[in-house]
């Protein structure tokens, strides 16, 4: 069982992982908001990343697609800015990295012993499998950069034991500005 106070606390630990650290420059804005209907998500593709516990299984979905505009964000953020699939891969999973790193290191105030995967691609036809897993709380986020470029976010939890803890929401996650290895 995931309480209503942790899934709050998992929402707004999402929600300032992101906002801090998924813009690529001090001018960009972010805005995060809930969507109540997934066939909203239109992405391609999907960077997942876990994080687990003897209680529970965190996994964050980055939905994109490697159109222009999103290429463009990520990649003028990265020291690789020629423009080809593979530079945009690694500053997309950078940035995905950075922003679970965040929500890892709040997670372990609670959570003391807390495995967090390395990010990895996949297909929009793969998500089935997130129905496999049974869980106990999924909530789907519009992530809006710059007011133009709109990507889709998912956050799945899989119980296994209770899951209950809160957030100081005065507590305000900074932005870390790099790439930290686990």
């Amino acid at each position: 069982m995931i309480s209503e106070q942790a899934q709050i606390g998992i929402d707004d630990i999402f929600k300032n992982a992101v906002t801090a650290n998924i813009t690529v420059s001090p001018d960009d804005t972010c805005k995060i908001e809930p969507m109540h209907d997934a066939e909203e998500i239109c992405e391609h593709e999907f960077s997942i990343l876990t994080i687990s516990s003897t209680s529970f299984r965190l996994m964050t979905l980055f939905y994109f697609n490697r159109d222009d505009a999103t290429k463009k964000h990520f990649i003028r953020g990265s020291d690789n800015v020629d423009g080809d699939d593979h530079a945009f891969s690694d500053a997309f999973m950078e940035y995905c990295n950075i922003c679970c790193g965040v929500m890892n290191r709040v997670l372990n105030k609670n959570y003391p012993y807390l495995g967090m995967s390395t990010p990895y691609v996949l297909l929009t036809p793969c998500l089935h499998f997130i129905s496999s897993l049974e869980p106990g709380y999924v909530k789907h986020f519009r992530i809006t950069i710059n007011d133009s470029l709109i990507l889709h976010a998912t956050l799945c939890v899989c119980d296994y034991d209770s899951v209950d803890f809160t957030v100081d929401s005065d507590e305000a996650e900074e932005s870390t500005g790099e790439l930290e290895l686990f």
